[in-house]
């Protein structure tokens, strides 16, 4: 393993002499292993190295006991060790994402800040190539593009801070041997074997299944990845290009662009070209806008009218006049009549004030894993009261959020959800009879949650 590692630092050049790294440890085998490894290459390189440990407050005593175990580590190996500990249960209340999501957010703050606090320091994290499989196959499996096949990069950017992944192309069977071979006994999360998570049963059904056909299967995937790694770069670099030979204004907050010479460039470049303005226009946080958006764009830059314009979320506007094309983050100032629709259960409810389709139906559970976080909510039928409704805000409009008691003013929301004021009357509100239940994209209401014996579920899917 030690010899792989090696070549993956000096192939990618992920290390240079002299240079100060942060080893993520969690006290698990991967991190464990570049923890021990990294020890190894440390006169070598004439490395600083610290480990970060954050506890996560999930899994109570076993999770103190990680930290222990990890600070014991970093004694025998004479490493600093930066340990803390964060309640990011609370977070997820407070934040409203999932499990997953507030735990990376968390991590990787937690990560960078130790980072910077050492000067210039690197991030080493234990990502190794069975993670990449897993990842992979997630993605294909709710649906991605070129981006998401590349996988996990094996270096990026964080804050400022540099990512790096020496385990990237070592399996964890590998990795497995490397710890038995240097007595390291690293602890084993117990929620990693559970069938409540996505990537577990991935890990422990569906990859063991695929290994039959292909024992090779992680080394195929890595390589896969590698190639479309450098196949995106060169797309990325070539649609860059491209989109500077066809803008006609740019200024911080808009960007023109001729049509015809958009429509005279190939498909997959117009796709990226799209994005890429999305991105610049919104600071790079363009993560509501999904393939769908895309094509509507491309679609209303074909259309024949001289005249189109369309809304996308975060306050982005798409606007084509004759032979202009016109993205822009400026808040919209035409007003919205009032409305309020009564929902179809089952069935689709088509919003023309805000130009949304609200699609609801009956379903099991197990359909979160395919939808948009956001862009969709789950209740439980026999807790709506009345009838499901989708309305403009109102003033005075309260609702009760999810994980918190008491209630708060929409308008309150709205503000921290950094919506701007011309765009709120844009923003729908799904109600019952009583209160308000959902404010998409942005926050969920405690009333007619589903309990975890509640069989049959109503989706509400904005499309």
């Amino acid at each position: 393993m030690l010899q792989q590692m090696k070549k993956t630092i000096v192939d990618n050049e992920l290390l240079a002499k002299g240079d100060a790294v942060v080893v993520a440890v969690s006290g698990g085998p991967d991190s464990v292993a570049l923890l021990h490894a990294l020890a190894e290459l440390r006169s070598s390189y004439e490395l600083q190295i610290a480990a970060a440990h954050l506890n996560h407050q999930f899994r109570g005593m076993d999770a103190e006991e990680d930290s222990l175990y990890v600070q014991s580590l970093c004694r025998m190996l004479n490493v600093p060790c930066y340990a803390e500990s964060i309640d990011v249960p609370r977070f997820i209340k407070e934040s409203g994402l999932s499990p997953e999501d507030a735990a990376r957010r968390v991590r990787y703050r937690f990560l960078t800040k130790v980072a910077k606090e050492l000067g210039r320091a690197k991030v080493a994290t234990g990502h190794h190539a069975d993670d990449q499989t897993e990842t992979i196959l997630m993605r294909l499996i709710r649906g991605t593009g070129i981006e998401g096949l590349a996988g996990i990069p094996i270096r990026r950017m964080e804050s400022g801070v540099e990512i790096i992944r020496p385990l990237l192309e070592i399996n964890r069977h590998q990795i497995e041997v490397y710890c038995t071979e240097h007595g390291l006994e690293p602890r084993h999360d117990q929620s990693n074997f559970s069938d409540q998570y996505f990537r577990n049963r991935i890990r422990l059904h569906w990859i063991p299944r695929m290994k039959e056909e292909n024992p090779r299967l992680s080394a195929v995937v890595s390589q896969m990845a590698s190639i479309v790694r450098d196949e995106n770069a060169y797309m990325e670099e070539k649609s860059r290009e491209e989109l500077e030979s066809i803008i006609e204004e740019k200024e911080a907050n808009r960007m023109v662009i001729k049509q015809k010479a958009f429509l005279l460039s190939a498909v997959a470049l117009q796709r990226r070209m799209i994005k890429l303005i999305l991105s610049y226009l919104s600071g790079s946080n363009a993560g509501e806008i999904g393939y769908t958006h895309i094509e509507s764009i491309r679609q209303m830059i074909k259309d024949p009218h001289p005249s189109v314009s369309l809304h996308l979320p975060g306050g982005l506007r798409v606007q084509r006049e004759y032979k202009r094309v016109i993205f822009s983050s400026i808040p919209d100032v035409d007003s919205v009549p009032a409305y309020i629709h009564c929902l179809q259960m089952p069935g689709y409810t088509y919003v023309p004030e805000i130009g949304r389709t609200f699609h609801c139906y009956y379903s099991k559970r197990g359909q979160e894993e395919k939808l948009y976080p956001g862009e969709f909510a789950v209740f439980d039928p026999a807790q709506i009261k009345g009838k499901l409704y989708v309305r403009q805000r109102l003033a005075g409009d309260r609702m009760t959020l999810k994980g918190m008691t008491g209630s708060k003013k929409v308008k309150d929301i709205f503000i921290d959800a950094k919506v701007p004021r011309a765009q709120r009357d844009r923003v729908p509100l799904v109600s019952d009879d009583e209160s308000i239940l959902w404010i998409p994209c942005i926050k969920r209401s405690n009333e007619a949650l589903p309990a975890g014996d509640t069989e049959v579920l109503l989706y509400v899917v904005v499309e």
